[in-house]
């Protein structure tokens, strides 16, 4: 009986707090979805500059390793894997 007199007493307050957390969370994955996105960008940029030499800087590689990293750690799909495998046969030029 408390609890019904509890939420009685405090729905609005109840409601916007449940609005807030709600737009807190579609932000958070908003944000999150945009980061895998730049990143994919990114190593996509890297490898269309790269692919046709079969030559990597090594600083294109710490580059791509860097984004490679952060864009597993942010569960991104798998398209990655196949050009992980061929860019790292590429020859590191300085």
């Amino acid at each position: 009986m408390e609890i019904v007199k509890f939420i009685k007493d405090y729905w609005i307050q109840i409601v916007f707090l449940c609005g807030v957390i709600s737009t807190l969370i579609v932000q958070i994955k908003t944000s999150r979805e945009a980061t895998r996105c730049s990143l994919r960008n990114d190593i996509l940029e890297i490898w269309d500059k790269c692919k046709n030499s079969k030559t990597i800087t090594k600083f294109q590689l710490d580059s791509y390793i860097e984004s490679r990293d952060l864009y597993y750690k942010l569960k991104g799909d798998g398209f990655i894997h196949t050009l992980d495998t061929q860019i790292m046969t590429f020859k590191i030029i300085d």
